[in-house]
């Protein structure tokens, strides 16, 4: 059964995307130079893009996620064109590889339609995959199960305009749901985002061994 952290939900509100208040908010938070955040272990993370994006406007995400002690990694996926067997196939390829290459599975994080591919590449290759992490992802369009070992926590806001919520959940069993309040766009620079991602990426997980 899929767990969900507990916090006071806002009012549901349409903020009709509000990229430039989350980033301006990060910038000026401590949060944005690692502090009180937990030392990463240097782990590859592979960061994708939402849908018609490309791994330019998650440049600070990456920036960030190196800051606090990790290696973070294009998706190549340049712009994301959607879900589609070709990609996926192209992530799973790439999350191999890195896992190969350092000896440790990797973790994927997804904005928007790039978690559904995430969640996807993860059930082809679940031996190089530690974990998956969506920000707003369509995951009610998911098909199949998550593999056994590879954990998912799937982190929503019912603000969000272009993901209602309830379709950003993930429904696996053991995944994990955490709310935050953002725009759909600004997940990818939104303070509260990284500090769930930090705690997340902390967390001890059942594989660090590439098998």
């Amino acid at each position: 059964m899929a767990t969900f952290a507990a916090r006071a939900a806002p009012e549901p509100r349409l903020d009709f995307l509000r990229p430039a208040a989350d980033a301006a908010a990060l910038f000026a938070d401590p949060v944005s130079w690692g502090w009180g955040v937990p030392r990463g272990d240097g782990h590859t993370i592979i960061v994708l893009p939402g849908l018609g994006g490309s791994d330019t406007y998650l440049t600070p995400l990456r920036g960030w996620l190196r800051r606090v002690g990790y290696r973070a990694v294009r998706s190549g996926l340049n712009p994301n064109r959607g879900w589609s067997p070709e990609r996926v196939a192209a992530i799973a390829e790439l999350a191999r590889s890195e896992a190969q290459r350092t000896g440790r599975p990797v973790t994927l994080i997804g904005h928007s339609m790039g978690g559904n591919i995430a969640r996807s590449a993860a059930r082809l290759v679940p031996e190089a995959v530690r974990q998956v992490i969506t920000l707003g992802a369509p995951l009610a369009a998911s098909r199949g199960t998550m593999p056994a070992g590879v954990a998912l926590t799937a982190i929503y806001s019912r603000s969000d305009p272009i993901v209602s919520y309830p379709a950003a959940l993930a429904r696996d069993r053991g995944a994990t749901n955490v709310e935050v309040r953002s725009s759909h766009t600004g997940m990818a620079t939104n303070r509260e985002v990284y500090r769930e991602l930090g705690r997340v990426l902390a967390a001890k997980v059942e594989r660090t061994t590439f098998l």
